[in-house]
Parts: structure tokens; C-alpha cells; sequence
């Protein structure tokens, strides 16, 4: 059985989708799937998915991001061609979902992936599950019951598979430990105001650092939102807030170990990979109510901290947890239970091979996938920001020059000449 995802790639990317990818494909091989990855890269460089993928023998193929949607389909029709998988997976990436219709009406099973509850991904459910059948996937996996939920009855009516697997975690063997002189708060995630609300963040760790004695905050991540972030912690920071930046994913566990609580206040999530690290390694979550993910992973009380707002509910749970060091060792053993019991990626990963047997048909039932002479593509969707706009024609040259190895290779040589001649 060959198995296709679909992603992107930056050299900066440590996002949810990325490192829980990066986790998955080693345990799918392991269980016997051939592999192959198709990546839409930021400048059409390798990143962070090229460079795992060489490390672990896994094909890729590689296409500059474009922003004219029938371009981007198209190329991804060619790595279709060339790679002839059994069940294809896009992911998150739009110009993938519309690649994999086409695909499944060739007799390719195709698989969706939901991971937050936001607007974009809402927009997959209206067009890839509930819209024109010639787009439907196969099937659809939810990170969260919530999801799940929300998904579940609009499927059932229009032949998807729903199934729930959380992202999956590694179960480390270093934990955080007792809090001692301090005790530290730690923020990870993506620096935008948007669903993070970061300012936000930045100041309530800021006034924890104000209030509560002998408490530092680290915030690690990359973002828009990187200069609000510096500013806040220059003029209220006390010193005792610090912005360390991304750190890799490789040193994540290690980062928690030094750490007694994460701090998560965004107005949505999916199933937030950085609450599942986090109690995987005995750290704490203080994480605001929200209806997706957080009440599915944390029970109040019991193995984490739900408060009400970023201000005075969210102190008065840190300045709990700070003042009894026994309240903290319980919560920090269940929060570690939780994980190893419900978000292990060993776990995950079996119930991903379970529906990757499901749906695998034998390659003799379908003849091999050809790209189609016509393009038929809904309308854009606003949802889907750029892939939901109308790109101008300048835009659409671009794209036609990206997309075509030898005029993209001319393009930047003669841009690199034209720089010299200026220079």
C-alpha cells in the first residue's frame, strides 16, 4: 500500500500539523506503508518536511506554493502521475482537496484532515464534505471529539467516513519537576493575534511576573505578532518574561522539563498538540474554556486548569498552582496519565493504519491516474484566503513561471543579472 500526504514546508515551520506529521510517517513505516510526501514549500525551497523526509527515506516531491489555484492543481495533478498512490491525503493544503476529487473519481480512497475550529477549516467541511460531490473525500479525521461532533451528521448523509485520532504525542522520560526558587509559566504557539491572541497573553504572563513572587514566563515561538510581543515584555517584563523564539522540535521536550505550567488563552483550538507535550511531560496546562479540544483534554481540578478569562481567573489558577507545590504534583502526575493513556502517537498511529487498511483498495481494481485534459473548479471560496480570491493576471504569470522548471530557472538568472548590472 502507498500512501500520499500532502503539506507545506518553510525552513521555520514547528507548527502543530508539521511536527505531528514528522512523528506519524516513522510509525506508518514501521507498519509495513510505503510513503510518499508532496510538498508546497514557501519560495519553492526545502524546509523543515524535505530535510525529515531525506533523513528518513521518504520520497518527496516538491512544488513552489502558488497562488492561482488551476496552477496548483495541476501540479499537483503531475505528482499524482508520477507517484500513482493507493490512498491520497491533502491535509490542510486546498489546492490538494481539489486534486484529490479528481483523484477519487479515478478509484484513489482520499482522506481529510480537520484540526481546528476555525473559518478555514469550516470551509473544507462546506465544499469537501457537504458540497459538489465530484469533491467529496472518502473519508475525514477530526483531532477532537468536538469536531467530531460537529462533522459527524453532515457525513453520515453524504458517505464520509468520519473517524477521531488526535495529533499524538511522545511520552518523554524527563518531566518537569517540584517547583523550587521559581516557577515557571510557558507559552508555545504561534505569535498572532488572531486565535492566539498573543498581546493578550504576553500581558497576563506579564502581570503573573508583576503579582506572583518568584515566577518567570517564557513565550517560544514565531509570528506577525513578534514586535508587539518584544514590546510589551520591554516595558513590563520586569526581566522575568522572556521571548526565546522557535525552538526545535527535537528540543521541545527538554524545553518542558524546565518548565511547571503551560499557558494557552486563544479563543479556539482543535486538539492543541503543545497541551498534549505538555502534559506528556508532567507540565501543567492553565488553558482558557474554549468548546474545541481543551475541556476533551483537561478536566479542571483533576489534571489541568480551565479558567474563565486572561485576567483575574487565569492569576488566581497560576498563583494556585505557585503557593501549593502538593496541588501541583497531583495535577502534574495526572496530566502525564492523560497522555499516555489517550494521546500516545503509538496509539494514533495504529488507529491510522486501521484506516488506511480500511479504505486501501488492490491496484489492479483501478487503472492508473491520468490528469484531466479540462479543469473544473467551484468558484473561490473567501474562506480559503488566497486560494478563495481571484489572483490578477500579473499574479497568474508569476505562477505560470514558477510552475515551469526552465522559464523559473531563466527568471532568476536573469534577475540575478540585472541585480549585478545594477550593483
Amino acid at each position: 500500500m502507498k500512501v500520499c500526504f500532502v503539506t507545506h514546508d518553510s525552513p521555520g515551520d514547528f507548527g502543530g500539523a508539521s511536527s505531528g506529521l514528522m512523528r506519524l510517517l516513522p510509525l506508518l513505516q514501521l507498519a509495513g506503508i510505503e510513503l510518499e510526501v508532496h510538498v508546497v514549500a514557501a519560495y519553492g525551497q526545502p524546509g523543515i518536511i524535505c530535510a525529515f523526509c531525506e533523513e528518513q527515506s521518504i520520497p518527496v516531491r516538491r512544488m513552489p506554493f502558488l497562488r492561482h489555484l488551476p496552477y496548483a492543481v495541476r501540479a499537483l495533478f503531475k505528482f499524482l502521475e508520477e507517484g500513482q498512490p493507493d490512498i491520497y491525503i491533502p491535509n490542510h493544503i486546498i489546492p490538494a482537496y481539489f486534486a484529490a476529487g479528481y483523484a477519487r473519481r479515478a478509484g484513489i480512497p482520499t482522506i481529510g484532515i480537520l484540526r481546528t475550529d476555525d473559518l478555514y477549516y469550516r470551509g473544507i467541511v462546506d465544499e469537501f464534505i457537504a458540497g459538489d460531490p465530484d469533491f467529496r473525500v472518502s473519508a475525514i479525521v477530526t483531532v477532537s471529539s468536538f469536531l467530531e461532533s460537529q462533522v459527524s451528521s453532515i457525513a453520515a448523509t453524504r458517505d464520509v467516513m468520519v473517524r477521531r485520532i488526535p495529533s499524538g504525542v511522545p511520552i518523554p522520560v524527563k518531566t518537569a519537576q517540584l517547583p523550587g526558587s521559581v516557577f515557571r509559566l510557558v507559552y508555545i504557539g504561534n505569535l498572532k493575534e488572531q486565535q492566539k491572541r498573543i498581546s493578550e497573553v504576553a500581558n497576563a504572563l506579564c502581570t503573573a511576573a508583576q503579582t506572583i513572587p518568584n515566577l518567570e514566563a517564557w513565550i517560544v515561538g514565531e509570528g506577525v505578532a513578534r514586535p508587539a510581543v518584544e514590546h510589551i515584555i520591554c516595558e513590563k517584563g520586569m526581566g522575568r518574561v522572556k521571548l526565546l523564539g522557535q525552538v526545535d522540535n527535537a528540543q521541545m521536550f527538554d524545553l518542558l522539563a524546565q518548565c511547571h505550567s503551560l499557558v494557552l488563552l486563544s479563543d479556539y483550538e482543535g486538539m492543541p498538540v503543545c497541551v498534549m507535550e505538555a502534559m506528556a511531560a508532567g507540565v501543567v496546562p492553565v488553558c482558557l474554556d474554549t468548546r474545541s479540544g481543551i475541556r476533551e483534554s483537561i478536566e479542571h481540578g483533576v489534571n489541568g486548569l480551565i479558567v474563565k478569562d486572561r485576567a483575574a481567573d487565569f492569576l488566581a489558577a497560576v498563583r494556585e498552582l505557585r503557593s501549593d507545590p502538593a496541588k501541583w504534583q497531583q495535577l502534574s502526575l495526572a496530566a502525564r496519565e492523560t497522555a499516555r493513556r489517550r494521546f500516545s502517537i503509538e496509539e494514533c498511529a495504529r488507529q491510522w493504519v486501521d484506516l488506511l487498511e480500511h479504505l486501501h483498495r488492490p491496484r489492479t481494481a483501478r487503472a492508473d491516474f491520468k490528469a484531466p485534459r479540462v479543469l473544473r473548479l467551484p468558484p473561490p471560496d473567501p474562506k480559503f484566503d488566497i486560494f478563495g480570491m481571484t489572483i490578477p493576471w500579473r499574479g497568474r504569470v508569476a505562477d505560470y513561471i514558477r510552475a515551469t522548471p526552465p522559464l523559473y530557472r531563466m527568471a532568476k538568472l536573469t534577475l540575478a543579472a540585472g541585480r549585478r548590472v545594477i550593483k
